[in-house]
């Protein structure tokens, strides 16, 4: 008779600290990546690149979503084995109307329903949960105990170990069970141990820390503690965490009370149609790893299992379809000088140049630190027929290096034609998975090193490239090279669309029509009539795209223009001239403004040219109008030709 699971709490001594919920699940639930994206998507990012990240050499990794509809003799023996009575007295205790006592209230509701929902994670091929309870580096500890914690490994999808927070926050009790057979030592049996997110709160017994821990109960320096439990399968499949059907080591975890936070519930179950659900699962894996899976590296399946019934009455897998086959083809194109014109094209240029500063931490691993150095990045694209342009992730650019996820689906610019586009931006070792080319066979930096560079400027939420995120700031000597980044997604629309969707006659080299597409005007062009902008004298500096071209020669725009004072009285009237490159953050690199001419009397007129990136003038009462003409030069390493650059104040 096994020793049977009990929850343990930790006692809140001295001055413990009161915690009303999990600050990673609030990121999730709050931050701005999930106005795009369900969090169902986000749990399933999540848990196949963890898979990803732990899979064994060059296996594999094989990952099932099982939603379990528990009822019966079957609910009965898992509530039982759940200590379900224990945890039961410390969710009953916890009070306000915070969102996790309210998730948990309706979490006390569900556990009374007939119906028990699960959803059962499994994945096999993967190392499992190494390190004893203590080890602060094995995966165990990592997934089931710490917070904010990851490891070091070079080529890793995560790096801040908060992706685990959105598997709690499907649980309406805020607990994740888990059993793990560990690499190297499966004949040990599995891993089983549990725990659950609810906050501190206090029972007639006393006060108590946020968690609770499953396994067998024990003491470490006096205070109460769970230890993981050793069990054969057998012991384990009243929980369901016994790993039927699964001869390879990995991890199972089991979300208990199921639920989708963000969606309304459609049935009496209290989750929408188990089958939609298990279509929506495998198409999220699709989506955002559909490298992984064409690398070979991941397999993806869904399934329901309803009791009395040992066998799966549904299954579906993750394939790479007509949705995601587009962005497929496009990433195995070799660069050339054709463009994609008709639906079905390809066609790939390789972007040279990338600059990737100097790493400088940290310094107790000399192996990772680089000099600078610069990368190339792979841009393609695949046209699709116009009745496709009202599919999901259509014009867009996927960002991808080396984990095998889609970092996020760039919005792309649409073409005048109205045609539709499928594109990827390969970097660091998701090379590896591309045509070779005489520009990415030259590269001065490693692909490692380019790898973990692009992994440093991920957020928390690994959904873009920044050059402001903590990690990046830290480890590199990055001032100089932010601009870069911060502009790399305008970058890439732009020359999408210019070098590989439009035939090389269609493409203005210069002039007016080019500078159409690469300016914005900012705010400091004013429009309307002087009674419309007020009475206070205001400069306002116009641009003439007409009188404007390109200078090839000196790789740089040459803009003509007009300063122009309206407004009534004698007071001084000040405008600045400046340019940025065209940013999602709306704060792009600036560029420089040179070799200023005044087209006329500069009297009552005054310019302060201390900086080359943003020019002041100044004019008198008297100053009416006066031409000009001046130059303007992108950041280095920045092609004018193809970077869209917008007018400041």
């Amino acid at each position: 008779m096994p020793t049977p699971l009990k929850w343990v709490s930790t006692p809140s001594l001295g001055q413990g600290r009161a915690n009303g919920g999990s600050a990673a699940a609030e990121l999730f639930e709050g931050g701005s990546a999930q106005r795009r994206r369900p969090l169902l998507e986000t749990l399933v990012r999540e848990v196949c690149q963890n898979s990803c990240d732990r899979r064994l050499g060059a296996e594999k990794a094989r990952v099932f979503f099982d939603l379990l509809l528990i009822s019966g003799d079957e609910r009965n023996r898992m509530l039982e084995a759940l200590d379900w009575e224990g945890l039961r007295s410390h969710i009953s205790a916890v009070k306000g109307m915070g969102g996790a006592a309210l998730t948990l209230k309706a979490g006390l509701e569900a556990m009374e329903a007939p119906t028990l929902v699960c959803l059962r994670i499994s994945d096999s091929n993967t190392e499992g949960l190494t390190g004893d309870d203590w080890d602060e580096t094995g995966n165990f500890r990592r997934l089931c105990v710490q917070n904010f914690s990851t490891g070091d490994e070079a080529g890793r999808g995560g790096s801040f170990g908060l992706g685990k927070a959105v598997s709690w926050m499907h649980s309406r009790l805020l607990t994740v069970l888990f059993s793990s057979s560990v690499s190297g030592i499966e004949g040990k049996g599995l891993r089983v141990f549990g725990r659950s997110e609810i906050p501190s709160h206090e029972t007639d017994e006393g006060a108590w820390l946020d968690g609770a821990y499953l396994g067998h109960p024990g003491l470490r320096d006096g205070i109460p503690v769970a230890e993981s439990s050793w069990q054969d399968p057998g012991e384990a499949s009243a929980l369901f965490l016994d790993r039927a059907g699964i001869n390879a080591p990995g991890t199972t975890l089991l979300i208990p009370g199921f639920h989708e936070p963000d969606r309304e519930e459609a049935s009496d179950l209290g989750i929408r149609e188990p089958e939609e659900l298990c279509h929506d699962l495998t198409q999220a894996a699709s989506k955002w790893f559909w490298p992984a899976i064409s690398w070979g590296r991941l397999e993806v399946q869904a399934r329901v299992f309803r009791s009395g019934n040992g066998s799966a009455s549904h299954v579906c897998r993750a394939e790479i379809d007509g949705l995601w086959a587009p962005f497929l083809a496009a990433a195995r194109t070799s660069p050339s000088s054709e463009s994609a014109l008709s639906p079905g094209d390809s066609a790939a240029t390789d972007v040279p140049g990338f600059p990737i500063p100097r790493r400088i931490r940290p310094a107790e691993h000399p192996r990772l630190l680089h000099d600078p150095g610069e990368t190339s990045i792979r841009l393609a694209v695949t046209r699709v027929s116009s009745a496709e342009a009202c599919l999901p992730c259509r014009s867009t650019i996927a960002l991808i290096r080396g984990a095998g996820m889609v970092v996020d689906y760039v919005d792309g610019n649409r073409l005048a034609d109205g045609g539709t586009y499928c594109a990827v931006a390969l970097v660091g070792c998701a090379l590896f998975h591309a045509p070779t080319s005489e520009v990415t066979e030259k590269q001065g930096l490693l692909p490692a090193d380019v790898e973990e560079y692009f992994r440093a400027a991920e957020p928390v939420t690994h959904d873009d490239w920044l050059p402001t995120t903590r990690r990046l700031r830290e480890s590199y000597d990055w001032r100089g090279s932010a601009g870069r980044l911060r502009s790399l997604r305008s970058e890439l629309r732009q020359i999408v669309i210019q070098r590989l969707l439009i035939a090389d006659v269609e493409a203005p080299g210069s002039g007016p029509d080019l500078l159409m597409r690469m300016l914005n005007l900012g705010k400091s062009r004013v429009s309307g009539t002087s009674t419309e902008r007020g009475e206070k004298p205001r400069l306002e500096i116009h641009l003439d795209r007409d009188s404007s071209w390109f200078d090839e020669s000196r790789g740089a725009w040459a803009l003509q223009g007009e300063l122009i004072r309206h407004g009534r009285g004698t007071a001084a009237a000040v405008a600045g001239l400046s340019f940025r490159s065209i940013a999602d953050s709306g704060i792009g690199e600036a560029w420089r403004i040179g070799s200023m001419e005044l087209l006329g009397t500069d009297r009552d007129l005054s310019v302060d040219d201390s900086d080359s990136r943003r020019l002041v003038f100044s004019v008198a009462g008297s100053f009416t109008s006066l031409p000009f003409r001046c130059l303007v030069s992108p950041p280095a390493g920045v092609d004018p030709s193809l970077s869209g650059f917008r007018q400041g104040g």
